[in-house]
């Protein structure tokens, strides 16, 4: 189950798992039998009925055996209860924290101390509560298996029946028994384009949970940044590579083309496609005021000396746009559809500062369309179909599979034009001094002319499971590192996100909080998207998380931070998370983030 809270999207395992927690192997030989724990050296008297039975050990209002009853005069009966001073949720929280004492007594019958060792983290349990069917035919590449969470997944994996590939950097610092013999090694550094080549040979899925050991920029450029760039290529390479010694004509989990302007055919397609206001568009304008706005709005498109469609123009009416598209081609080359299958569209634009419209028209002419704002300089742009709405109610569903053309508009929302004399009067009645008129003059100006290159544009290929799996972090603070050097390291690692979301291939990004060295599966999680966790986690979760989200289709193309239950406090006792209970029969993974958004 997966709840919405107060902002926050919460899922995750609460302490009634405890029972199909991490357990011990059975060694063999006979089960132990512990005496009963008794008050006294003498044998209690053998109860003859049951109201013996429930005199000595349901006393009212007594915590104590029958053996305890001459001690002191028997308590008062307690008064009568007012039902409407009861607090419910304070009455469930005791009741739970009860339970939990009771499981951490019944824990303690075979392990009476408490002291943590690194065994407790490392042991999986002996009947695995995730069965994977896909694990017998699956080799997946761990990259950092001997860090704190590799080296719990790379056990969890094996356990399961997968096939296991480490990369590490440097086997001589590593202990015999930090990877078992049944794991395939690669040596290597990340860094390294050769290295990567080789470890993904043979893979179908790479879980990346290594991390830089300092926080010089080298190091987690090394690391953080250039290490899943190149993990990235030289899996497409391979991914590549194995469908065209299939017999297969293309990739289907490439990116697909359907706007490059380096190619002739692209540039002589995209040309502007209309230029006036919206009623103009819909056939509603009067003639003379259509050309009076002809007078007032241009745009042009271009292709650059960079190879880039240059979409610029003066939009000087209220309410004007200009577009720019063309008509989708059905098919690539190779015969493949363009967008059938895909589940959103990726973009490589140089903005101004304006916020633009994307807009998709199907072969009925219905027509869908998505904002995205854009900075001054390059960057990409990812819009997932489920962004897109409809021009008008009672539109279909976007179909990606019927796409017929793709177009770019620019709107300009503010006054201008002949309404400019008419605001400055009212701005002049209303005592706006001379400087503020003169800026917001200026922003007019700057509101009336725009210009967007773009490089290009493809669709993203739609899939059911991740093929890489991210552990990035969540960005808190960490004893022992400066908040400088924190800067650096969340930069690194959201550069590494980056490169991944831009690949094509399906990924989960994961953002842990802060990494504990304990026993996992004993406290709820909570899954969230927007940079709002504030707890830690044990890397045993992280890693059985890694684990649960290799096959799990609600997973795919998402981001989302992940850490223990908040911890209600005084002034927020009204308000508590609801944590989901996992067992072998269901999946807490697909509960938690069935809810979240996808392509963030």
């Amino acid at each position: 189950m997966s709840t919405q809270l107060g902002g926050r999207i919460c899922g995750g395992r609460s302490l009634a798992s405890r029972c199909h927690g991490p357990r011990r192997p059975f060694s063999g030989g006979a089960p132990c039998r512990l005496p009963a724990a008794r008050s006294s050296s003498n044998d209690d008297p053998e109860p003859q009925n049951m109201d013996a039975l429930r005199e000595k050990f349901f006393r009212a209002n007594s915590g104590e055996g029958a053996s305890s009853s001459s001690q002191g005069p028997a308590k008062e009966t307690a008064p009568d209860l007012n039902i409407n001073v009861i607090n419910p949720y304070e009455l469930g929280r005791q009741a739970r924290q009860a339970f939990n004492d009771v499981w951490e007594q019944l824990s303690r019958v075979s392990s009476p101390t408490r002291s943590f060792i690194i065994d407790d983290v490392l042991q999986v349990e002996a009947d695995a509560d995730f069965q994977a069917p896909q694990a017998a035919y699956t080799t997946v590449l761990v990259v950092g298996a001997t860090g704190r969470v590799g080296r719990i997944l790379v056990r969890k994996l094996l356990l399961r029946g997968y096939k296991v590939k480490a990369l590490f950097r440097n086997r001589a610092g590593v202990s015999k028994d930090a990877i078992p013999d049944s794991v395939e090694v690669v040596e290597g550094d990340v860094g390294e384009m050769a290295t990567c080549q080789k470890a993904v040979q043979g893979v179908n899925k790479i879980i990346f949970c290594a991390a830089a050991r300092s926080v010089f920029t080298a190091d987690l450029l090394r690391v953080e940044d250039r290490g899943v760039m190149n993990m990235v290529k030289a899996m497409q390479d391979e991914l590549n590579r194995r469908h065209r010694r299939g017999g297969a004509k293309f990739n289907p989990s490439a990116k697909r083309e359907l706007a490059d302007f380096n190619e002739r055919f692209h540039q002589a397609r995209w040309d502007v496609t209309f230029v006036g206001t919206a009623e103009e568009r819909a056939g509603g304008g009067d003639g003379e005021e259509s050309a009076y706005g002809a007078r007032l709005n241009s745009a042009s498109a271009v292709i650059t000396e960079d190879n880039n469609l240059l979409f610029e123009g003066t939009l000087m009416s209220r309410g004007a746009i200009a577009e720019v598209g063309a008509r989708l081609a059905p098919t690539l080359p190779g015969g493949q559809h363009r967008t059938a299958g895909t589940e959103g569209i990726v973009m490589r634009v140089r903005g101004d500062g304006h916020a633009y419209l994307a807009i998709l028209e199907s072969e009925d002419g219905y027509r869908y369309g998505a904002r995205f704002p854009t900075r001054e300089g390059y960057l990409t742009v990812r819009l997932p179909y489920a962004a897109f709405r409809s021009e008008y109610q009672g539109q279909p569903p976007l179909d990606p599979g019927r796409l017929a053309g793709m177009s770019l508009r620019y709107e300009n929302r503010r006054s201008g034009g002949a309404s400019s004399a008419a605001v400055a009067a009212v701005r002049a009645a209303k005592g706006l001094g001379a400087r503020a008129m003169g800026e917001a003059a200026a922003q007019q100006a700057r509101d009336q002319k725009f210009s967007l290159e773009v490089d290009w544009i493809k669709a993203l290929p739609g899939g059911s499971e991740p093929d890489f799996v991210l552990v990035s972090c969540a960005g808190r603070s960490r004893p022992g590192i400066d908040p400088a050097d924190l800067r650096k390291v969340i930069d690194a690692k959201r550069r590494g996100e980056e490169n991944l979301r831009l690949s094509g291939l399906g990924y989960a990004i994961i953002r842990p909080g802060t990494l504990l060295d304990e026993p996992g599966g004993y406290r709820a999680l909570v899954f969230d998207q927007g940079d709002r966790i504030t707890e830690s986690i044990a890397a045993a979760d992280v890693a059985d998380i890694c684990l649960r989200a290799l096959h799990e289709p609600e997973g795919r193309n998402k981001t989302f931070d992940v850490c223990y239950e908040y911890q209600a406090d005084e002034d927020n006792a009204m308000y508590e998370l609801v944590a989901h209970v996992p067992d072998k029969k269901n999946n807490y993974l697909k509960a938690a983030v069935a809810s979240l958004a996808r392509n963030t």
